[in-house]
């Protein structure tokens, strides 16, 4: 199976998500189905907040040569980064340690402040492409869920959290063209 562009996929996506970001009015971006579940602008804030203080640090670790080993990539790692297989399941932030429900948690920014930082996000992401493809894949770092995993994964992993978040974002849109 020949390895997808990781760096392409991620541009694609991110793209989509900065048109759709920018079109959006402030009732479709602050309105939430429920008290608990997110709004779009917190959406987005979240998957900034995981690349900015999980994944890309870890990247780094492994550009470094700064691993923290763990158990070796399982079944899902497999699934998701060799077969590109995205499973959707539903995980409440709840269940994960306090430290990374702090991290993790997004907060709702106004409109400009989100629209130019989720700008800059895609410029931070986009840097780091030559990286990948210098990267000694050799080299890896432990994530809780997938095992050992290198730094072409830690990178792709910025991109297959937006696809995992894709459905979550199509209901918030969905839900917001429904007549009130």
């Amino acid at each position: 199976m020949p390895k997808r562009d990781i760096v392409n996929a991620f541009q694609n996506i991110a793209a989509q998500w900065l048109s759709d970001l920018e079109h959006y009015d402030d009732e479709q971006l602050y309105r939430k189905p429920e008290k608990r579940n997110w709004c779009l602008a917190e959406l987005y804030d979240h998957v900034m907040r995981v690349a900015r203080t999980y994944q890309i640090p870890n990247f780094q670790k492994c550009i470094q040569n700064e691993p923290k080993l763990g158990a070796p990539k399982n079944l899902k790692g497999v699934l998701i980064f060799d077969l590109n297989w995205v499973p959707y399941r539903k995980i409440r932030m709840e269940s994960f340690p306090k430290h990374i429900v702090t991290d993790f948690t997004p907060t709702c920014r106004e409109r400009g402040e989100l629209l130019g930082d989720f700008k800059a996000f895609i410029q931070e992401v986009s840097a780091l492409a030559p990286l990948v493809h210098q990267a000694d894949l050799s080299i890896r770092n432990y994530h809780p869920f997938f095992g050992n995993i290198n730094a072409r994964a830690w990178f792709s992993l910025v991109e297959i959290h937006m696809r995992h978040h894709q459905r979550q974002k199509m209901r918030l849109e969905q839900w917001e063209a429904q007549p009130k």
